[in-house]
């Protein structure tokens, strides 16, 4: 019986350790997060037209939702475009109707480019979310929590000029 477990170790150690190098050859870019008193982590983040803003990384979104303020300072911008309204549920229950538009790229960490990107805008929100419509593009992803950062694939290469 010992024999056989050590040789059945022997087989999934290799295997292990296979498994690692290829998920560390996935997450192509990192992003760094802070982590916040609250125990909360945030990542910065920039919108195509140069616009900026800490993002809180929440898996549980749906969305990447913005606060009316970061709107604000995105209108005007022509590579943002109204898709719909849909309604959902907030985590106290309420439901609530959004509009929802893609904005055309969102650079996370100065490194990870995502494009066509679905944000909501949430009224009354005073805080960004990273949420799962932008965190789907660069699947696979991870965070490390030691020291904090995303670890992303998919990104978009942009061609050297």
């Amino acid at each position: 019986m010992f024999s056989y477990k050590c040789h059945a170790l022997a087989l999934i150690i290799p295997l292990l350790v296979a498994g690692t190098a290829v998920a560390a050859e996935r997450f192509s870019h990192t992003a760094s997060m802070q982590q916040v008193d609250s125990g909360n982590y945030y990542v910065h983040a920039d919108f195509g037209n140069g616009v900026g803003a800490e993002f809180l990384v929440d898996t549980g979104s749906g969305y990447v939702a913005l606060s009316r303020d970061t709107f604000k300072r995105l209108e005007g911008d022509t590579s943002i475009e109204y898709l719909r309204r849909i309604t959902g549920r907030m985590a106290n229950g309420e439901l609530v109707t959004v509009p929802v538009y893609r904005v055309a790229s969102l650079r996370l960490g100065g490194g990870c480019l995502l494009t066509d990107v679905e944000v909501t805008v949430m009224p009354g929100s005073k805080r960004n979310i990273l949420g799962l419509s932008a965190l789907r593009k660069a699947e696979p992803f991870a965070m490390q929590l030691s020291p904090p950062k995303l670890l992303l694939s998919n990104c978009v290469v942009e061609p050297i000029t």
